[in-house]
């Protein structure tokens, strides 16, 4: 397998976050999906709100997708 394969791969892994068991969403700065639902209760209403008062995304990057995917629904939900 590639090297580049294998990187895909394991990126994909990171977009696999279950927010409903509070799964650690950001390894960077250790933020799980309650963190970032919380975050939206407390008044973010986007998702540079979230990053600044959690830091998830900010590090690596590797969790942007799934940060951006709990955001959004916990904004929907609100």
């Amino acid at each position: 397998m590639s090297v580049i394969r294998k990187f895909i791969d394991r990126c994909k892994q990171y977009n696999k976050v279950n927010e409903n068991k509070n799964e650690k969403v950001c390894r960077c700065f250790n933020v799980c999906s309650d963190d970032i639902k919380n975050a939206v209760t407390k008044g973010a209403k986007t998702i540079s709100d979230v990053r600044e008062k959690t830091k998830a995304g900010m590090g690596c990057g590797r969790c942007n997708a799934s940060v951006e995917r709990i955001t959004y629904k916990a904004i929907k939900n609100r």
